[in-house]
């Protein structure tokens, strides 16, 4: 029997992923006979105070934010003093699992980036920025609605608050816009960047920039034009432009 962490009310049923904060498992809430998707942190990372709080801040600011591209957040908690978030189960996959066989149809692609926007305005209007807009942070319910996860990292917006070392740039390189890379401040238009990133990987099946490692991929973001897209796909090259603007 697998050995899975015992949350009161909630019978684990099996391990969804695992990443290097946390884990995430599949369950089912007793009272309610609901699935629910729990998230807990990697007990080891206890001893560092910092991580702590950055889990219980995504747990806080996705639970203030009420819109259906957001993923809804049902609990928070511990167990065996590691805390835990219980939230809403998406079955349908990852958006990176979704473009991994290679490019999307572009209408469908188009059709997740607005929806994936109108969640980011949303956030930024209540003032947050995600700061990590990715494909594995975009997952689909049984529906296929697109739904914008993991607030780890976001921050008010010109909040002085770090739960970082100073001046360490935070996010995932391939998709980090450039003034995010060079440690500056950031406002909405930052996740956009990273947004345009997204919808550049769908509808070419890859990023706008490849290099040996991420501090060349984030030089590239700041310096190097957009690679244009193919001839087929130039129509949406305007709309790119605009979004992936340095």
């Amino acid at each position: 029997m697998a050995n899975y962490p015992h949350i009161d009310g909630i019978e684990i049923k099996a391990a969804l992923g695992e990443g290097g904060m946390a884990t995430v498992y599949r369950g089912v809430q007793a009272r309610l006979g609901r699935e629910v998707a729990v998230k807990v942190m990697e007990p080891l990372l206890l001893k560092d105070p910092s991580f702590a709080a950055r889990f219980e801040k995504e747990a806080r600011t996705s639970a203030s934010l009420n819109h259906p591209g957001i993923v809804t957040i049902h609990d928070i908690g511990f167990a065996d003093k590691v805390p835990y978030i219980v939230m809403e189960y998406l079955p349908g996959g990852s958006l990176a699992g979704m473009i991994e066989p290679g490019p999307i149809e572009p209408d469908k692609a188009l059709a997740i980036f607005a929806s994936v926007a109108a969640a980011l305005d949303y956030a930024h209007g209540e003032g947050f920025i995600h700061r990590d807009v990715k494909p594995d942070n975009i997952l689909f319910r049984k529906d296929g609605a697109p739904v914008l996860c993991d607030f780890g990292i976001a921050r008010a917006v010109g909040s002085a608050t770090r739960l970082t070392k100073t001046g360490m740039s935070v996010g995932t390189p391939h998709y980090m816009s450039p003034e995010q890379a060079r440690g500056k401040q950031l406002d909405g238009r930052s996740d956009l960047y990273s947004l345009g990133v997204v919808l550049y990987e769908m509808l070419t099946g890859k990023v706008p920039f490849e290099a040996e490692d991420s501090v060349a991929v984030a030089i590239a973001h700041v310096q190097d034009p957009v690679p244009p897209l193919p001839n087929h796909l130039a129509k949406y090259q305007p709309l790119l432009d605009k979004l992936l603007a340095k």
